[in-house]
């Protein structure tokens, strides 16, 4: 990289599949120092605490030539969370490029790409996986008045991994957020045409 880079992300989840999204798109390996987790847009709105040091680091990186990106979840709204994120860089006087995830258009979050960029040999998992969710929200159990809820997005791909890996310590290390390889051809597709948005995003403004 030419000049100082600072990838702001909401999670550990992001911050893992960023640095081996771009060690495989442009065989550039991300240290911990040049992505910052946030904890998310909450936070960084705050007037206090994270938001203040997220502020500061962005200040301080553009003061020293450097590029500011933003990659988070657009959630259930895409265009609220974008123009939300904007005017909070206009009210804090910071700049920086920004891109929401699932692919800069749609509503969704990380586990919404995940799911589209899985080895198409294992899609049966997550047909099986929508079946269970079918089925969940067909049943009721007797003396509850709230129908069963269908678990977060999150534990699907736990799910998805849980089923690909072995039994061992080891194998369910690799299942952990942080442990996860995004470039394992057998569970992920990182040339898939999902992450074209991404990856011209990547590329302008790393590369």
């Amino acid at each position: 990289m030419e000049k100082p880079i600072n990838i702001f992300v909401e999670g550990i989840a992001d911050e893992k599949f960023i640095q081996d999204y771009v060690s495989h798109l442009l065989n550039i390996e991300l240290s911990k120092n040049d992505i910052i987790k946030s904890e998310g847009w909450t936070n960084i709105n705050s007037k206090k605490g994270k938001g203040e040091l997220i502020i500061n680091k962005m200040i301080s990186n553009s003061d020293n030539g450097g590029l500011n990106i933003i990659i988070f979840d657009s959630d259930s709204d895409y265009e609220k969370r974008r123009e939300e994120i904007l005017k909070w860089g206009v009210d804090n006087s910071v700049e920086f490029q920004l891109f929401l995830f699932p692919n800069n258009s749609l509503p969704g979050a990380l586990e919404d790409l995940l799911e589209k960029i899985i080895n198409e040999n294992n899609k049966p998992i997550f047909e099986y996986w929508d079946g269970f969710e079918e089925c969940i929200q067909s049943k009721t159990i007797n003396g509850r008045s709230q129908p069963l809820t269908i678990p977060a997005k999150k534990t699907k791909i736990y799910g998805y991994l849980e089923t690909l890996l072995g039994k061992s310590q080891s194998e369910k290390e690799k299942i952990k957020e942080r442990e996860r390889n995004y470039k394992e051809k057998t569970h992920w597709n990182l040339d898939s045409e999902f992450l074209n948005p991404l990856r011209d995003f990547l590329i302008a403004n790393i590369k």
